[in-house]
């Protein structure tokens, strides 16, 4: 008995099956350039992700915020360690690959890529400022803001920016 599939339920396997290799691919990559020493990956983009949150931190936070150490952001006895997994970079690997595995044109996914790559970026420094903010005014809360507030809306931006991106591809 075979199961036969129609043309387009076939690209829609295709499609998912395309979005968790690159998802591994990426991943994996990622997964081992941290066990080597991540001075390629991680730690440039965790420091990145650092620099610009103090930087964001002096124009939103009510209270002044300064580096302390390349991934470390305190301010009023709290202090906000930047590392791997909390970096988010895993919502840039899950936007990069669902634009990729869809089918369309490589100029639909550039333009894709550079809309909600930035967006993405923009929204994991104001998780990380929230973090801080919960940190240093209700530290009780962190827990609830770290683990589910955080990382919640982090995935749920990933799959609304890739929602409207599948819609603009099919017109």
């Amino acid at each position: 008995m075979s199961i036969s599939l129609t043309p387009a339920a076939r690209s829609q396997v295709r499609t998912v099956l395309l979005f968790f290799v690159l998802l591994g691919g990426l991943n994996g990559i990622y997964q081992l350039e941290k066990r080597v020493d991540g001075r390629f990956i991680d730690l440039p983009y965790t420091r990145l992700v650092t620099a610009a949150s103090e930087r964001l931190a002096q124009v939103l936070l009510p209270f002044p915020v300064e580096r302390r150490g390349p991934i470390t952001l305190g301010s009023e006895g709290a202090a906000v360690v930047i590392r791997s997994g909390c970096n988010g970079i895993e919502a840039l690997f899950l936007m990069l690959a669902g634009i990729l595995a869809v089918p369309a044109t490589w100029r639909q996914r550039g333009e894709a890529l550079l809309t909600y790559l930035p967006l993405l970026f923009g929204l994991n420094l104001l998780r990380v400022l929230l973090l801080l903010y919960v940190m240093a005014r209700h530290p009780d809360y962190i827990d609830i803001f770290h683990y589910q507030v955080g990382q919640g809306v982090m995935v749920i931006f990933v799959l609304i920016f890739w929602v409207h991106h599948v819609r603009a591809v099919e017109g």
